[in-house]
């Protein structure tokens, strides 16, 4: 199985040249593309857009790897202040995913960030693992007591007597007993061993591919469950208490391997492994966790409060068509008191005053209005030409700003945002 690496950006055309003029992996591309132009709920939304027998990326970014060995690598669309290397964009994607939701307990550090981006994006995504599991490896593998019963040549836990008596009638020398054995076969290291089993074959780079065999040989006494079913039956019985917290770590990698938990997901038959990430919500998730961590004005909530934009024409009417902002600022002594709203958009800003959707200015004057701000805010990632913030008023009640967000400077954004905030507030003072 070749390794070919093809690189491309969001929106980004898919040549047959970047495939190393392959025509077949081209194919097989474009029919991944026709069969994954909608989400799970019917929506329209392309892994890769297939127009007029061409191919562009969307704003997903990750990998595709088809089932000759070809990985596409797709990378998120930023302006850096540097030069615009793939592996500059790929120390920038690894900082945003480190916030992302999806991500749970799963940690990776700087000195991972640092030192990764020189592999494609597949093998990052399996070394960050592997770096974790490492870590596991090293405090022990969690065992329990395991019931087991056998008919074995030694008397050991309790005789089954009327078991014993049938099987063992004319053979004295063995016992039908019941025993307990401190067994290291849970769910949790069976969906690790499956987990390793399944990146075996997929594994090109050597270092990962070493690191990955010697994991292996950890895990060789645990039973292999090579059926989904199986996986998703270990998944519901897992639990890690407290004699096993170094599992944190590991088990939302188990998830993106095993069950591509969080990440676009993809029908057909044309690839044979996928790690796509959504673009919105890793931009969101990392914009609010910024805020979080740079400001201390205000309270911060991810898709609450909810409110009705209205309810049903009838005495004590049920809400309908719930509003759920992207970040609420909430007034520290009073969470449910919402000063500001901000919404996040994963979308190239050039001309800020043709660029902004219409449909993204209602939403937010209807935020505005619901939750009484003064101030309704989109954030949009920083690009060459767009890096200042444009103002709007809707009336004398409520304005609306559209902020530039530098993701490799969030800190530096997030206090240039609350000075635009607040600079009316200190002015009327």
């Amino acid at each position: 199985m070749r390794s070919d690496v093809a690189t491309i950006k969001e929106y980004e055309e898919l040549t047959v040249q970047k495939l190393g003029q392959n025509e077949k992996e081209f194919s097989e591309l474009k029919k991944f593309a026709i069969d994954n132009l909608h989400d799970k709920q019917g929506n329209y939304r392309p892994v890769l857009q297939y127009r007029n027998d061409k191919l562009f990326a969307q704003n997903y970014v990750g990998i595709i790897t088809t089932r000759k060995g070809t990985v596409l690598e797709i990378l998120p669309k930023v302006d850096l202040s540097g030069n615009d290397q793939n592996e500059e964009t790929k120390k920038v994607f690894l900082n945003m995913l480190r916030t992302w939701r999806g991500m749970g307990e799963a940690q990776f550090n700087q000195s991972n960030i640092r030192a990764l981006p020189r592999f494609n994006m597949l093998e990052v995504f399996i070394r960050l693992f592997l770096d974790n599991l490492v870590t596991l490896t090293q405090r022990g593998l969690a065992r329990h007591y395991q019931a087991l019963e056998d008919n074995l040549a030694c008397l050991k836990g309790r005789l089954l007597f009327p078991q014993h008596l049938r099987v063992n009638l004319t053979n004295q020398a063995r016992f039908c007993v019941r025993y307990d054995e401190f067994s290291a076969s849970r769910p949790a290291n069976r969906l690790i061993r499956s987990a390793i089993h399944k990146l075996m074959p997929v594994v090109r780079q050597p270092e990962n591919q070493q690191l990955l065999y010697q994991l292996r040989l950890c895990f060789d006494e645990i039973p292999l469950s090579t059926q989904r079913q199986q996986w998703q039956n270990d998944w519901d019985k897992h639990r890690i208490d407290r004699s096993m917290p170094h599992y944190d770590p590991v088990m939302p990698w188990i998830r993106l391997f095993l069950f591509s938990h969080g990440l676009a997901t993809y029908k057909g038959k044309h690839v044979n492994q996928s790690l796509l990430f959504p673009m919105e919500e890793i931009f969101e998730d990392f914009v609010s966790h910024h805020f979080r961590k740079n400001q201390q004005r205000f309270g911060v909530k991810t898709q609450r409060p909810r409110k009705p934009l209205a309810h049903l024409d009838h005495p004590n009417g049920k809400g309908a068509f719930y509003m759920r902002p992207d970040i609420s600022l909430t007034s520290t002594d009073n969470p449910d008191n919402v000063i500001h709203i901000l919404d996040t958009k994963w979308k190239r800003i050039d001309e800020p005053t043709n660029d902004i959707d219409q449909n993204d200015m209602y939403q937010l004057y209807s935020y505005g209005k619901k939750y009484n701000c003064e101030k309704v805010a989109l954030i949009y990632p920083q690009t060459e030409k767009f890096t200042k913030p444009r103002s709007y008023h809707f009336d004398e009640n409520l304005s609306l700003n559209c902020f530039p967000f530098d993701v490799e400077k969030p800190e530096g954004s997030v206090r240039k945002i609350m000075d635009n905030l607040l600079s009316d507030k200190r002015n009327s003072h």
